[in-house]
């Protein structure tokens, strides 16, 4: 094979402009160019929209009564974006990105501002430095994606309006405080939205379950088992209102764990197939909490009526999921019990029995070290973040070149929609360059037509730039285009405002916007991050991450008191965002053009898999809890009378547990070689020898001498059979993917 190093630079060039072509006669032949993404419009937010939008507008408001409407324009230009920060985040969480927004901001405007004033030519290293930071903030997760960006999106604005350095630092002080106000809106808020959004997160947790249960009754019981979706990590819960008491906060913990423990028991009571004599019922009742909790008032008549509802089911009483079906009921009556009393004042105060995470000041430091140790690990180019970084910074300050160079007029908005469009995935960088074009053609009408109320006088004007933004906050998580059309609307009206002319202003913004769009897609082409790439890691992790889970689970049970509930509780979690993690990347790879061998198909098989095996544990996990509630000892179920049985029993728990961990141990190779193989791209190894150690396992809990296996040890056998047979599945199916020939364990 010809080696790519001795290859001309033409022959390079030529190479990946038929790639290119190929990728864009893929897309327009598939129409995927012009797709404009999903319409959320259960996402609309009127009540933080109406908050954003005031404090977007009062700062207007004030410029135009003491007439200094540029100090206005100013404040708002930190005010808007804050607004826009803080729609992430819960309570602390949300106030802290408004601040770290609106502190960078200020900084940004500062250098903006005097850069442009020095020297046209010194924002390039301005605009490559703030551009690399807000692609490296992904790394720490979307609330602090949008919190970089705003940075640089600042320095950009700023830029357009050079000033001395006095001069920019009372913008800057001016874009402070209209960030600083809007985090002061969200504290203020508390006092109005009291517990509202606590009690609406538990109540989608708890409709989340109901469908759960609904749909497993439903589904055929030839069908393969998918687990509930997590349900623990509720952030309203956990990052409460801080004016909420004591009291309340630890009563919504409670619910929510107690979801928790119900989604378990509901994956327990679905592996049995479609039990619909009591998933119906269950279901009933799980969606008569979701209401309760919505209602606000009057929760112990409501208990009342869930509690008879509960009464009334009966289970059968010589089945084999009677175990788990019990479990899940005496679970619901526990939320029934908490939520009578949501609304009672103890007169004593009530100790948290568990901490809200975030709050110590010593968690803090330590999230803090994380957060720097995590963005030092993706500085370079070995990881899809640091790629991404580093692209957007080189394509951002080409994008500033070109402005510069060309002296188009208000060309830093070539920059701008750099940031805006250029996304870590190819999927995104398409939608939002088609989003923000088609924004700005509607919404450039929308602006010409807005500024007309300029006759009508100024007054009329900062009005209608109001009522714009506040209705693009409240549409802002349905779509970027709708988004993008009342943004553009507000930039022509804003601008108006400050003299210039509606019809110049629509012109520059359209020519800027496509030259952006146009540089961002040719930088996402040139250097790509396909998502190929990174799902081989998220694959790989899936498996290594439900076999530990698994295997923990599994010598939990047969080892009471092995394992600490903390060290399981942490791996289910870690599980639960692996196997998140890995189906979003399988839905990436359906958006993309097709790159064998990491192809969508693939992908997709592999998460099915995963899935099996999360219900699998999931299963074995409501068995342990029922032991450890029913104070039944998890490794002897067979326990007899006299005290030779008992012998005997022990000898036998014995061998049970030996073979649990021969097969726990064979679960964690057998993941690892099915990482192995994703991360490389190759033909799995040696398989270990699963199906002769869970029949080995099988022999030991039903050899002689045992009772017939009854209550939660019936669970044990089908699990670890699950276990077996989806990682010999996932080394079959590499196996013809990846490879000519699997050597594997006897079958």
């Amino acid at each position: 094979m010809e080696d790519v190093k001795s290859r001309e630079p033409q022959s390079l060039i030529a190479a990946w402009f038929r790639s290119s072509r190929r990728t864009l006669a893929a897309e327009l032949s598939q129409g995927g160019w012009l797709n404009f993404g999903a319409f959320r419009w259960s996402a609309i937010d009127v009540p933080r929209a109406l908050r954003a939008g005031v404090g977007m507008i009062t700062p207007l408001a004030l410029g135009l009564a003491t007439n200094h409407l540029e100090y206005g324009v100013f404040a708002s230009l930190g005010a808007l974006p804050a607004g826009m920060v803080s729609f992430q985040g819960a309570s602390r969480t949300r106030v802290t990105a408004v601040t770290f927004a609106a502190v960078g901001m200020a900084v940004a405007t500062f250098v903006g501002g005097v850069c442009a004033y020095t020297s046209g030519w010194l924002l390039l290293p301005a605009v490559l430095i703030f551009s690399y930071l807000g692609g490296l903030m992904a790394t720490l997760g979307q609330r602090f994606l949008v919190v970089g960006l705003q940075w640089a999106i600042q320095l950009v604005i700023a830029s357009s309006i050079p000033l001395a350095p006095g001069d920019a630092g009372l913008r800057a002080l001016l874009v402070l405080a209209g960030g600083l106000w809007q985090g002061a809106l969200v504290v203020a808020s508390w006092t109005v939205t009291h517990g509202n959004q606590e009690r609406n997160s538990l109540a989608d947790a708890y409709r989340l379950l109901a469908g759960y249960a609904t749909d497993s009754c439903r589904r055929p019981a030839s069908s393969a088992q998918v687990p509930p979706a997590p349900v623990f990590d509720s952030q309203a819960v956990t990052d409460p209102n801080p004016l909420l008491r004591a009291q309340y906060r630890y009563r919504f913990l409670l619910l929510l764990q107690e979801a928790d423990r119900i989604r378990v028991s509901l994956a327990a009571v679905a592996s049995y197939g479609p039990q619909c004599a009591v998933l119906e019922p269950v279901a009933g009742v799980l969606s008569g909490i979701a209401d309760a909790l919505e209602a606000r008032r009057g929760h112990p008549a409501l208990a009342d009526a869930l509690q008879q509802r509960l009464a009334a089911i009966e289970l059968p009483a010589d089945v084999p999921w009677r175990w788990a079906a019990a479990g899940l009921l005496g679970q619901l009556r526990g939320s029934v019990r908490t939520l009578r009393r949501l609304d009672v004042r103890d007169t004593e105060p009530t100790a948290e029995p568990v901490s809200l995470p975030g709050h110590q000041r010593g968690a803090r430091r330590s999230a803090l070290k994380s957060a720097l140790l995590t963005l030092a690990a993706n500085v370079g180019t070995s990881t899809e973040a640091g790629r991404h970084a580093l692209r957007l910074a080189l394509v951002a300050t080409i994008g500033e070149i070109v402005a510069q160079a060309s002296g188009l007029p208000k060309g830093y908005w070539i920059v701008l929609t750099i940031l805006i469009v250029l996304r870590p995935d190819y999927a995104s960088t398409i939608y939002r360059g088609v989003q923000r074009a088609g924004g700005t053609v509607i919404g450039s009408g929308l602006g010409l037509a807005t500024a007309l109320l300029l006759h009508a006088g100024t007054a009329v004007l900062v009005a209608a730039v109001g009522v714009t933004m506040t209705v693009a906050y409240a549409i802002f998580a349905v779509n970027y285009l709708l988004f993008a059309v009342f943004l553009t609307d507000f930039v022509v009206t804003l601008l108006a405002l400050l003299g210039e002319t509606a019809e110049k202003t629509v012109t520059a913004r359209l020519i800027g916007t496509g030259v952006g769009a146009g540089l961002a897609l040719i930088g996402y082409l040139a250097w790509p991050s396909w998502e190929g790439e990174s799902a081989q890691q998220k694959l790989a992790r899936l498996f290594e991450t439900q076999a530990h889970f698994a295997a923990l689970v599994l010598r939990a049970y047969v080892r009471p008191g092995a394992v600490d509930a903390r060290v399981l509780q942490a791996a289910s979690r870690t599980a639960r965002q692996a196997r998140s993690d890995a189906e979003a990347s399988a839905d990436r790879l359906a958006d993309e053009p097709p790159r064998p061998p990491m192809t969508a198909r693939l992908a997709y098989s592999l998460t099915g898999i995963g899935r099996r095996m999360a219900h699998a544990s999931l299963t074995q996990q409501a068995a342990l809890e029922s032991t450890r509630v029913n104070g039944t000892a998890q490794a002897n179920s067979t326990a007899q009378a006299n005290s030779t049985a008992k012998a005997n029993n022990t000898a036998q728990a014995s061998g049970v547990a030996v073979a649990v961990d021969r097969f726990a141990d064979g679960v964690e190779t057998a993941a690892r070689v099915v990482a192995g193989s994703l991360r490389s791209l190759g033909a799995p190894g040696d398989m270990p020898p699963l199906r002769e150690l869970q029949t080995t396992l099988y022999e030991q809990l039903t050899g002689p001498g045992q009772a017939p296996l009854a209550g939660p040890d019936t669970v044990l056998s089908g699990t670890t059979d699950e276990f077996t047979d989806a990682l010999d599945s996932a080394a079959e199916i590499l196996h013809r993917q990846l490879g000519t020939t699997v050597e594997a364990g006897p079958a």
